[in-house]
């Protein structure tokens, strides 16, 4: 398992051919030459590995560090006249500065020139791009499936505003944005209406089955045995036998399901 994990970890952190954003450098990922720059904080700029800067001070964005000649700011102000290459290393998008948090999914792309669509989206960072939904939806957001080993029965949505820690979060393992919803216990996450069928009026959902009996019953509440019996509808209730006899005590409708 933790061989996956890693190996997920260094897909999703490093995919050919991208940057690499500063807060996935403590995953395993694959190396670049940028890491060998030396801050005494992380910069809120891009920057890479440029052999061809000079040491006479005179090219823009080298001696980034103050350290390496060849460590060199890139695609932000105001280094925007210097292309950030594929082996850049980007700040976390949380370095983007919304006065409000936005609807739309949003990342950080040292990409971004201007008059890009979605590009200086919080309206005071070049790179802060927003993806994926309304007018850029044509914008792909990077790792915005999730990735799980096994679908899991609980819906899950791609979260751009999760932390690591808030309820739902990092539900593959993998992605922080990738969040749980709507089923217990996450069921104080409401999901999107993109993240789950409808759910059926009046009825039990159990996706994947279940080897237990159960009914409606409109007078269940939380902490009510039985209750929230497919961790999505409060009146979903157990009953009947089964399950070592636990809901044995609580009778079955004309109207119940039966495995």
């Amino acid at each position: 398992m933790a061989m996956v994990l890693q190996v997920a970890l260094l897909v999703a952190g490093c995919a050919a051919g991208s940057s690499i954003p500063a807060d996935h450098l403590g995953a395993p990922h694959k190396w670049v030459p940028a890491e060998q720059c030396s801050f005494a904080n992380p910069p809120v700029v891009p920057y890479y590995w440029d052999p061809n800067c000079t040491n006479d001070l005179t090219s823009l964005g080298c001696w980034a560090d103050g350290v390496h000649a060849e460590c060199r700011f890139c695609g932000e102000e105001p280094y925007t006249g210097v292309h950030c290459p594929l082996e850049s290393i980007t700040p976390s998008k949380q370095w983007c500065q919304f006065d409000e948090a936005p609807v739309v999914p949003f990342f950080w792309d040292p990409s971004c020139k201007q008059g890009m669509l979605g590009c200086f989206a919080d309206g005071k960072h070049l790179g802060c791009r927003f993806c994926g939904e309304g007018n850029y939806s044509e914008v792909e957001c990077p790792s915005s499936t999730c990735s799980f080993a096994n679908e899991p029965v609980t819906p899950y949505y791609w979260d751009p505003l999760c932390r690591m820690g808030m309820l739902g979060c990092n539900a593959d393992a993998i992605h922080v944005q990738c969040r749980f919803c709507d089923y217990k216990p996450f069921h104080t996450v409401r999901c999107p209406s993109r993240a789950r069928p409808p759910y059926p009026d009046g009825k039990c959902w159990f996706p994947h089955g279940t080897s237990q009996s159960y009914k409606w019953d409109p007078s269940c509440k939380w902490g009510k045995t039985g209750c929230w019996a497919d961790g999505v509808n409060a009146h979903c209730r157990y009953c009947g036998p089964g399950s070592g006899g636990v809901y044995e005590g609580i009778s079955c409708t004309e109207n119940s399901l039966f495995p």
